[in-house]
C-alpha cells in the first residue's frame, strides 16, 4: 500500500526581479498577476474544498507595489481570499543573496507588521525559490520577527542542496533557537513532473508515478504527502497564474485517481509539518549559497553598494538623534534602502546575457540592475551630505571653513590619521552645494597624502578641530624602510642585475621584506608573534595576482567545462558539477617597476606590472606605525574578455591544522564545523571578514570591497563535502569572475579597484576580530566646519561592557518615537553591556521583536544608562524613548 495519501501543490509566480523581462516591465505584471490570481480565486471559491484554486504570493515586495494603486475594494477581495485559505502572502521580501547585511535584512522584513495588520493575518511562513541558501543569522531575524516555518526551493543549476530533499528539518540559529524548514524540490517541478500543459491526467499520472516512486523508495522521508510547486510553463520565473491548473486538477479528481491531489498554501503545509515535528531532526549552521560567485560578474557595483550600506549605517545613526520632518529627504531615504535591496537580490539580467553579451536586451536588462547601486549611492550621499552639514552647523554659503569635523559612525573606536582635501582650504567662497558633490562613502584615502597626526575617535563620535591647531606631522620612527639594492654585474652584452640586499619595510608590528628586481615579497613576518606569516615555499606570494580560465587543452574554452547542465538530473537532485575541471592559472608577465613611497605613520611598496586579463595593474601594499594592519590595494583596468575566467589575490599561509572562521551578516560561522551538511564550502561570501587559524598563529582578511573569497586552494567547482586541511593552506580574496552561464554579465570591461585589509594574531578571538573589522570598513567621515573657534567633542552613544556586543544598527523607531538599538553577541557566552545617550534623559526602554513590537521590559533601566543581557550569539532590539 502506497505512504503517500495525497500531492500538496503549491502555485506560484517565482519572483526574478529581472531574467525574464526588463525589470520595470515584470514589476508592473507581478501587479496584474494579483489581480488574475484574485478573480481565479473568486471562480472557484465555491468549489470543493480540495479542488479550490489557491496562490501564494511568494514575495512581498510586489504586493507592496500592488497596494500603492489598489482601491479599497480590491484590498478588502484580498483580504477575504487570504481568511478563506486561497491566498497567501510570504514573509520574504525578495529572493536575495548573502550580500545582505544583517541590518538590511531587518529592513526585508518590515513589511510584515504592515501586512500582518492590514490584513489581519499571522503571515508565520517564509518563502526562498532560487536560491541556494541564506546567512545564518537570517534564522534568529525571522523567529525575532514572528516568523517559525521556512520554505526553499533551490535550484542547483551551478548549485547545490543541503542533507537530503524533499524533507523537513529543525533549523538551529546561532542563538539556539529552531526554525522548522521544509528543504523542498525544485520550484516548478510539478508543472514538469505531470507535463501540465498536455492537460492530460493520464500523461500526468505517468509522470507522477515515476516521481513519488522514488519518494516511496525512501525510508527515511517522514510524511504521508509529498509537496511540490507549480508554476505556469514555459515560463518557469515571473509566470501569471496558470488559469488551466484548476481546472486540471479538479477533473484529476473527479476522476478518482491516487493520490488526491489539492492546492496548498504555505500555511496548510506549515500545519501538515508541524504535526510530525517531534520526528525531525535538528541541524546547526549556516545555510552557505552555491550562487553568489554571480556577484563577482559585477564587482565594480557590488563594491559601490558595500560602500553604500556603510553610508546608510551613518545615516541611520544619524537620523535617530536629529529628526529632519523633511517629506523629501524621508522619501529619499526609502527609496535609498529599497535600491540596496533590489542591488542585492539575486538576479543580474537578462537569461542569454552570457550567450549574447552584445544583445540589446542584456544591456537593457544590466543597465536597471546597475542603476539599483548607482541610484543607492548617489541618494545616500545626499542623505548623508545633508546630516554632515547639520551636524557641522554650516551654512548655505561662506568664506573659507575655520576646522575639520570628524564623525566615527561605528560602535568601535577607530585611531584616524588626519588628513586634509585642498578642497576644504580653497581661499573664497565655498558653498553647501558645492560641499555635496562629494559621496562621502566613496572616497578613497591614500596614506601617503600629507597626514596631520593620528586622533582616536570613540564610538559614536564626533569632533571637530580647528585648521589652526593641525600641523603636518613629521615622519614617525616607528616606521623603517629599505628600498633594497640591485648592482650590475659583467660587461657589455653579459650585464645582468642581481638583488645584492632586499628592500624591506618595518613597523613595530610587522616586517615585509621583497625582491626589488622581481617585485616578490619574501616574507611577512609577525615581530609580536614571532611567526613568518607567509609559506615562503609557496608558488604564489603575499596578494599576487591570479589569473584562471578553462585550460583549452583540455577543454573547448566554455563554461561547460566547469558546469555540463542536465536538466533532467537537476530535477532529480544529480550534481552535474565537473569536479575535475582543468584550470589554466597564469600570473605576472613582467615588472614594470617596484618602488617604496614613504608618508608620515605609513610606508607602501608600489608595484606596477604587465598580466594577462588586465592592464595598468599597480598594486600598493602599506605598513602603519600606528595600527597593526596591512592594507592592500589593487587597480587596474579590466580587459573587455567574454570567455570564462576568474580574477584572484593569493595569500599562501605558514600555519598547519588550520581551521577558518567568516562573518555572515554579522555571525561568525567556522568553515564545516559551522555549516549546514551538503552547503557550498568551495568559496564564501564574507559579510566583513575571514579568518585562518592554526593553534599558535594566524591572519585576518578583511575584504572591503569584494565578498568572495576561497580557503585552502583554489576549488572552484569542487562541490566540497568537507575542505582538506593541508597545512600551508592558500587563502585566495576572489573579486572578479564571469564563470555563471545565464543571468549574471558576461563582462565587466573598465577600471577597478579594490581593498584588502591583512592582519595577523596569536588566537583567533570572535570579538577582536569583529572590531577588527568594523574598524576597517567604517569610513571616518570627514567635512568642513566653516565656524571652528575651537576643538570640541561629543558622542550620540556611549558603550561599556563586553566587547563581543557590537551595535549593528542604530536608527530611529519606525513609529517616529524613539530609538531602536540592535545588538549582537558574537561570542559563544552569555554577556551584557550598558548603553548611554550622554546629554540626554533615559524615559523609557523595552526588548522589543525585529518589528519594532514589544516583547519585554528592561530590569535594568535608569536616566542614563540602559543595560541589556544577552545570551551566546543572541541578537536584541532595544527600544529607547529619550529626551
Amino acid at each position: 500500500m502506497s505512504k503517500i495519501k495525497e500531492v500538496l501543490v503549491l502555485h506560484h509566480s517565482h519572483l526574478d526581479v529581472g531574467y525574464t523581462h526588463a525589470q520595470p516591465i515584470l514589476l508592473e505584471m507581478h501587479k496584474r498577476y494579483i489581480d488574475e490570481a484574485l478573480q481565479l480565486c473568486e471562480l472557484t471559491e465555491h468549489w470543493e474544498e480540495r479542488d479550490r484554486f489557491r496562490w501564494t504570493c511568494e514575495s512581498s515586495y510586489p504586493v507592496l507595489l500592488w497596494l500603492e494603486t489598489a482601491r479599497p475594494e480590491e484590498v478588502d477581495r484580498m483580504k477575504r481570499f487570504l481568511h478563506n485559505g486561497q491566498m497567501s502572502l510570504s514573509a520574504s521580501f525578495l529572493h536575495a543573496t548573502p550580500l545582505c547585511t544583517a541590518e538590511e535584512m531587518t529592513r526585508m522584513l518590515q513589511p510584515i507588521a504592515r501586512l500582518r495588520t492590514q490584513f489581519g493575518i499571522e503571515l508565520k511562513t517564509a518563502i526562498h525559490h532560487d536560491v541556494n541558501g541564506q546567512p545564518w543569522p537570517y534564522a534568529q531575524l525571522l523567529l525575532d520577527a514572528g516568523v517559525d516555518f521556512f520554505i526553499m526551493g533551490i535550484n542547483i543549476h551551478f548549485g547545490g542542496f543541503p542533507l537530503s530533499r524533499p524533507s523537513a528539518f529543525q533549523w538551529q540559529a546561532p542563538d539556539g533557537r529552531k526554525l522548522l524548514s521544509f528543504n523542498g524540490e525544485h520550484y516548478s517541478l510539478f508543472s514538469q513532473v505531470c507535463n501540465v500543459n498536455a492537460k492530460d491526467t493520464g500523461i500526468m499520472a505517468e509522470g507522477l508515478a515515476k516521481y513519488l516512486a522514488g519518494i516511496e523508495s525512501n525510508p527515511d522521508y517522514p510524511f504521508d504527502f509529498v509537496y511540490l510547486t507549480a508554476t505556469n510553463l514555459p515560463l518557469y520565473d515571473n509566470n501569471p497564474p496558470d488559469r488551466e491548473l484548476a481546472e486540471l486538477i479538479r477533473k484529476w479528481n473527479a476522476e478518482g485517481r491516487e493520490p488526491a491531489i489539492s492546492f496548498v498554501t504555505p500555511e496548510q503545509l506549515r500545519e501538515r509539518v508541524n504535526a510530525n515535528k517531534e520526528q525531525l531532526r535538528e541541524y546547526a549552521g549556516d545555510w552557505t549559497d552555491y550562487w553568489n560567485f554571480g556577484s563577482g560578474s559585477s564587482a565594480k557595483e557590488t563594491k559601490l553598494n558595500r560602500r553604500t550600506k556603510q553610508g546608510m549605517k551613518a545615516v541611520d545613526l544619524f537620523d535617530a538623534f536629529v529628526k529632519t520632518d523633511n517629506a523629501s529627504y524621508d522619501r529619499a531615504k526609502k527609496q535609498a534602502w529599497e535600491q540596496i535591496m533590489l542591488y542585492d537580490e539575486h538576479t543580474w539580467g537578462v537569461f542569454h546575457s552570457v550567450s549574447e553579451p552584445n544583445h540589446l536586451n542584456t544591456d537593457i536588462q544590466w543597465m536597471h540592475k546597475a542603476h539599483y547601486a548607482y541610484q543607492a549611492n548617489s541618494l545616500t550621499g545626499f542623505l548623508l551630505g545633508d546630516q554632515l552639514e547639520r551636524l557641522a552647523g554650516n551654512p548655505l554659503q561662506s568664506e573659507e571653513p575655520e576646522g575639520l569635523l570628524l564623525v566615527n559612525p561605528s560602535s568601535v573606536p577607530i585611531a584616524y590619521d588626519v588628513q586634509i582635501p585642498s578642497s576644504f582650504t580653497v581661499p573664497g567662497r565655498h558653498l553647501a552645494a558645492d560641499r555635496m558633490r562629494h559621496v562621502l562613502m566613496n572616497n578613497e584615502r591614500y596614506p601617503l597624502n600629507t597626514s596631520y597626526g593620528t586622533v582616536e575617535l570613540p564610538p559614536f563620535s564626533w569632533r571637530k578641530i580647528p585648521f589652526s591647531e593641525l600641523n603636518p606631522a613629521d615622519p614617525s620612527a616607528s616606521v623603517e624602510v629599505f628600498p633594497g639594492k640591485i648592482v650590475i654585474n659583467g660587461e657589455g652584452l653579459w650585464e645582468r642585475e642581481e638583488v645584492d640586499e632586499e628592500g624591506r619595510i618595518e613597523t613595530p608590528f610587522h616586517r615585509l621584506q621583497f625582491n626589488p628586481l622581481t617585485g616578490r615579497i619574501t616574507s611577512l613576518f609577525d615581530k609580536r608573534n614571532g611567526w613568518e606569516a607567509l609559506d615562503t615555499e609557496s608558488t604564489w606570494t603575499l596578494f599576487q595576482y591570479v589569473q584562471e580560465t578553462v585550460d583549452p587543452m583540455f577543454h573547448s574554452n566554455n563554461r561547460s567545462a566547469i558546469f555540463p547542465r542536465d536538466t533532467a538530473k537537476g530535477n532529480e537532485g544529480i550534481s552535474v558539477w565537473n569536479h575535475e575541471w582543468k584550470a589554466r592559472r597564469q600570473t605576472y608577465s613582467r615588472l614594470i617597476s617596484c618602488r617604496v613611497e614613504r608618508g608620515a605613520n605609513c610606508a607602501s611598496l608600489i608595484l606596477k606590472w604587465d598580466a594577462p586579463g588586465v592592464e595598468e595593474l599597480e598594486q600598493r601594499i602599506t605598513l602603519f606605525g600606528y595600527r597593526d594592519d596591512i592594507e592592500m590595494k589593487a587597480s587596474f583596468i579590466k580587459q573587455d574578455i567574454t570567455t570564462p575566467e576568474g580574477t584572484y589575490f593569493a595569500f599562501p599561509l605558514n600555519l598547519k591544522k588550520w581551521r577558518c572562521h567568516y562573518d555572515t551578516a554579522g555571525q561568525f560561522a567556522e568553515l564545516d564545523a559551522g555549516q549546514l551538511p551538503g552547503v557550498c564550502r568551495d568559496y564564501l561570501t564574507v559579510d566583513k571578514s575571514v579568518s585562518v587559524a592554526d593553534d599558535r598563529h594566524g591572519v585576518t582578511l578583511v575584504c572591503v570591497d569584494a565578498p568572495l573569497v576561497q580557503v585552502g586552494d583554489f576549488h572552484f567547482g569542487k562541490e566540497q563535502k568537507q575542505v582538506e586541511r593541508r597545512d600551508r593552506p592558500l587563502l585566495l580574496a576572489w573579486p572578479m569572475n564571469n564563470y555563471w552561464d545565464t543571468n549574471f554579465r558576461g563582462r565587466q570591461p573598465g577600471f577597478n579597484s579594490f581593498t584588502y585589509v591583512l592582519s595577523t594574531f596569536q588566537e583567533f578571538d570572535p570579538a577582536a576580530t569583529m572590531t577588527k573589522a568594523l574598524q576597517t570598513v567604517t569610513p571616518v567621515l570627514s567635512v568642513p566646519a566653516v565656524v571652528c573657534p575651537k576643538e570640541e567633542e561629543g558622542a550620540f552613544i556611549q558603550l561599556s561592557g563586553d566587547d563581543g556586543v557590537q551595535l549593528f544598527d542604530v536608527k530611529r523607531s519606525e513609529n517616529g518615537l524613539g530609538i531602536v538599538v540592535r545588538l549582537l553577541n558574537c561570542k559563544d557566552e552569555a554577556t551584557q553591556t550598558r548603553i548611554g545617550f550622554p546629554d540626554r534623559t533615559i524615559e523609557a526602554a523595552c526588548l522589543t521583536d525585529a518589528l519594532e513590537q514589544f516583547r519585554s521590559g528592561i530590569d535594568e533601566v535608569d536616566e542614563r544608562s540602559v543595560t541589556v543581557n544577552l545570551g551566546p550569539k543572541q541578537l536584541a532590539h532595544v527600544y529607547v524613548v529619550v529626551a
